[in-house]
């Protein structure tokens, strides 16, 4: 382990950055859920993430997110029976509250963010 970083507004994730297997990159656990997933860049504003197939076993304990899920275009617009957000993804109102004031582009935005 290089580096690992709690969750601190505006945060919502840990962070914590290793080389395992020699590769550097980053594991990120969201606060709340049991979302985990890995990302070669962790910037404010900006998180690269990436595959890391040789860590599946963290799959028995976390919900391991792929590139392939993280990066799924989030698609919102009204609609009576879905309400504002189109993808299938359970929201509280005060994360679609989040969603409609930031507007993000992709899943892995919500799930790992730097929101207030």
């Amino acid at each position: 382990m290089l580096e690992f970083k709690e969750p601190q507004y505006p945060m919502n994730f840990y962070d914590t950055e290793v080389k395992v297997f020699n590769k550097h990159f980053h594991i990120l656990l969201n606060e709340h859920y049991p979302y985990l997933s890995f990302a070669s860049v962790v910037e404010f504003g900006k998180i690269n993430f990436i595959d890391v197939p040789e860590l599946k076993q963290f799959n028995s304990f976390y919900k391991v997110l792929s590139v392939k899920e993280l990066n799924e275009p989030l698609v919102l617009k009204p609609d009576p029976k879905k309400g504002i957000l189109q993808n299938d993804i359970n929201l509280n109102g005060a994360e679609l509250e989040q969603v409609a004031y930031w507007e993000p582009k992709r899943i892995g935005e919500v799930i790992f963010n730097y929101w207030d």
